[in-house]
């Protein structure tokens, strides 16, 4: 053995389930156990991730969906019964992975990433792990990682192929680098349209085998970098079935990307999003913003609504998807209101009692408040300790 190799630790394998995993020179089954790895997407993909990480007993898995089952899942989805249909799918492949390895602590989270899942979460976790069907979801993920620094590894099926990328911020590309002017053509399309309208799509067919190997390539980074070993960020490697081959692609890094902004440093503030006012968030803020700030808001919210012909004003002060277009016709008269859009807050006294999660502002967010010396970051750390207990039922809820 070299001087400089850590020794083997051999077990019974009768007794210990990890005993051949403990045999591989390298392998720390201590650091795998205390990882914490958050799996956004619980599809076909993300069954096959779930299963490999609970065989190799990784600690805690939040498992964040948004979807639920439905019949077409089971010949894909090795997690998922017939009797899951109709239920989150989150909840099903955490019920699934705790069937495979009870040590394994399986969050869910019922939640669409891209707006109910709070910065925080993604700070506590060591690697996220992406199974993502669309480029807004992979965008969001992406930009929550590199704010808060931490390694995330992409993964998308074709038929019989797919796809593995890694992205090791603050190094080499990320995964905004790589989209194409088509690419932000599609985006754009689905950001102009109105809240309510639809894309119609077509559900890209796969298969179980090619959710198996790419599941499989993108565990094996992780479990690469839970392990603390080097990987190469803003590099693909596309599988084809065909012959089979593998193809290595490097991403260039692109110096006017803004999404390798990384938020720090991060102050924790002990407070529940669920129990807190808007003039609650700036009292606490002011300590540690040094003065009169502006709150920069993840989701434009509107504030005020105007009825132009009968003169009736409310004040609305929810995310503007929520508001637009179903409750802007005046409910006095019919007539279309107008209604105030904002980005951004500061300590005003006719918002002061409305509750943060009102907003929009999801569990263990981290705040942006813009002040006269620069940037602060404070997240809402209160509800950590809820989220990450163990849910054997229900879930979790953002």
């Amino acid at each position: 053995m070299a001087a400089n190799q850590e020794p083997i630790e051999i077990t019974d394998p009768q007794e210990d389930r990890y005993a051949t995993l403990r045999a591989i020179p390298w392998w720390d089954q201590a650091r795998v156990q205390a990882a914490r790895v958050v799996v956004v997407g619980a599809g076909a993909l993300g069954n096959e991730v779930l299963k490999n990480l609970a065989l190799l007993g990784v600690g805690t898995l939040v498992i964040i969906d948004m979807d639920r089952v439905e019949a077409a899942n089971l010949t894909r989805s090795l997690l998922f019964r017939a009797g899951d249909a109709g239920r989150s799918k989150a909840e099903a492949a955490a019920a699934g992975v705790r069937a495979i390895n009870p040590e394994v602590s399986a969050i869910s989270l019922h939640a669409d990433v891209t707006r109910e899942v709070g910065l925080g979460l993604f700070r506590r976790a060591d690697v996220v792990i992406g199974c993502l069907d669309n480029r807004a979801a992979r965008l969001a993920v992406n930009s929550a990682c590199w704010q808060v620094g931490r390694p995330w590894v992409d993964g998308g099926l074709g038929v019989l192929d797919g796809m593995v990328r890694a992205f090791t911020p603050p190094e080499g590309a990320c995964y905004e680098c790589t989209l194409t002017s088509t690419d932000y053509a599609l985006l754009n399309l689905r950001y102009s349209c109105p809240p309510g309208f639809r894309l119609v799509a077509g559900r890209e067919p796969t298969t179980p085998m090619a959710a198996a190997i790419i599941g499989a390539m993108q565990v094996q980074e992780a479990v690469r970098l839970i392990h603390g070993q080097t990987v190469r960020g803003g590099r693909s490697v596309y599988y084809s079935a065909s012959g089979p081959r593998l193809t290595p692609v490097e991403h260039r890094r692109r110096a006017d990307c803004t999404a390798h902004h990384r938020y720090e440093p991060i102050v924790e503030l002990p407070l529940h999003v669920e129990r807190l006012t808007l003039g609650q968030l700036f009292a606490a803020a002011h300590a540690h913003t040094g003065g009169p700030a502006v709150l920069y808001l993840q989701r434009p919210i509107v504030t005020f609504l105007s009825c132009p012909d009968c003169g009736q004003h409310e004040l609305a002060a929810r995310p503007y998807d929520t508001v637009v277009p179903d409750f802007v016709p005046c409910p006095q008269c019919g007539a279309l209101r107008r209604f105030d859009v904002t980005g951004t807050l500061h300590n005003d006294p006719d918002l002061a009692a409305i509750p943060i999660a009102q907003l929009g502002i999801p569990p263990l967010e981290i705040l942006s408040f813009r002040t006269v010396e620069g940037w602060r970051y404070l997240e809402l750390s209160a509800d950590a300790d809820a989220m990450f207990a163990h849910r054997e039922e229900d879930g979790a809820r953002c």
